[in-house]
């Protein structure tokens, strides 16, 4: 049975725009249009601040079209759409999609700047999803490779593999190494969850990349002391599935750029560089590291490009942003402030070394031959030398 309802007088009835009868609505005793036009007003004021504060924490690199002009970044279109409102990401059985495999072919034999800036261009528009990969079994389910998604590490990691492997059949070795240790089987305990303490110490020492930044600008060393009690207070250890015995401790070290340093520096970075964001030191946060991407080049050379999955922006998605930008972007960034950056260069590895030697060889050795046949022929004729006379020797006599 419905409650019954208490009716007011006639003379104080409220209006039909009114909440409830039981209680007094917002615009009780204001004239009909105005009380009508404040609920608007107030939904359009809650939804231009709301604006405000979302495009503060998106800004875009200038120039990107998440401000609405033409994106001089712009690589291939993008490999997937990316997902509608409630819509379940695909599981992804780690087949190498044909336009990155070309890739992979066509710069196989290229130097390792370029092979990074090809392959990662056929991934450009590929949906951002963190942490999207696994060991396809308990705890984490997710595909071991993929290609639909990617988040910065991922990103990071399957570039690498392709790129230092000798082909795509052997990007899983590479793979596996920088993701759980060279010759560790794969699982979730082995996996080099955190940046500062794991996955940069192994990569360095396993030969896939060497730590250049003292060689590109002025460095200052941080320096991170974690315990477990550090690891206890982060309100992100409920995301690692991880005993506490599994957890590193100790003190870390990393080479970093100043952001000022690392500014002055990034037209000069090579190609195919690693440039990690690394924040100051908190005491209740055990990590440093958030963020990754490669330094490639644009048709600007005071002006490369950050090339990531990233975030950012409306869509987040792989895309690039000018390098100098994003410098000046989180060196302002208060939530967190950025203590500097770390670059990585990836290694040539095991026979394409001689393989890239030997190319190197016979280019030089091409040239040498085309400026040989290039010089002139000498038309100077030398002097005719006078014919060498050789002294008179007396014959030795001989007697009895």
């Amino acid at each position: 049975m419905a409650p019954a309802l208490r009716v007011r007088p006639a003379a104080i009835q409220p209006e039909p725009h009114s909440v409830s009868p039981y209680r007094p609505s917002l615009t009780d005793g204001l004239p009909p249009t105005m009380s009508a036009q404040r609920p608007i007003r107030l939904a359009f004021l809650l939804l231009a601040a709301t604006g405000l504060v979302v495009s503060a924490h998106t800004m875009a690199a200038p120039g990107s079209p998440d401000d609405g002009k033409p994106d001089p970044t712009a690589g291939p279109p993008p490999l997937f759409e990316p997902l509608g409102d409630g819509e379940q990401q695909p599981f992804d059985d780690g087949a190498i999609p044909e336009v990155i495999a070309q890739a992979v072919a066509q710069s196989r034999n290229k130097p390792i700047g370029e092979r990074i800036s090809t392959i990662s261009a056929a991934m450009m528009g590929t949906p951002y999803l963190n942490d999207a990969t696994g060991e396809a079994t308990a705890p984490d389910f997710d595909p071991p490779v993929r290609y639909d998604a990617f988040d910065c590490l991922t990103f990071v990691e399957e570039v690498l593999a392709l790129t230092l492997s000798a082909d795509e059949r052997g990007a899983a070795e590479v793979r596996n190494s920088l993701r759980y240790g060279y010759g560790r089987p794969p699982s979730y305990e082995h996996r080099q969850h955190f940046m500062l303490q794991q996955w940069v110490p192994n990569a360095i020492e396993s030969g896939w990349v060497e730590d250049i930044t003292a060689e590109v600008g002025e460095t200052r060393l941080l320096e991170k002391s974690v315990t477990l009690r550090n690891w206890t207070w982060w309100k992100g250890r409920s995301q690692f599935l991880l005993p506490d015995s599994l957890l590193p401790t100790g003190l870390f070290q990393l080479p970093i750029l100043t952001p000022g340093a690392a500014w002055d520096a990034a037209p000069d970075l090579p190609d195919g560089a690693i440039v990690l964001t690394v924040r100051e030191s908190k005491d209740h946060v055990p990590i440093v590291v958030t963020h990754l991407g490669f330094k490639v080049s644009s048709a600007r050379p005071e002006q490369p490009f950050l090339r990531h999955a990233t975030k950012m922006g409306k869509q987040p998605r792989v895309r690039n942003d000018w390098l100098r930008w994003y410098v000046e972007h989180n060196r302002w960034y208060q939530w967190w402030p950025v203590a500097g950056f770390t670059v990585l260069m990836p290694r040539e590895q095991g026979p394409r070394v001689s393989a890239l030697a030997e190319e190197a060889r016979q280019a030089n050795s091409a040239a040498e031959r085309q400026r040989r046949a290039q010089r002139p022929p000498e038309t100077t004729s030398r002097p005719p030398t006078a014919p060498v006379r050789k002294p008179l020797v007396a014959a030795p006599s001989g007697g009895p």
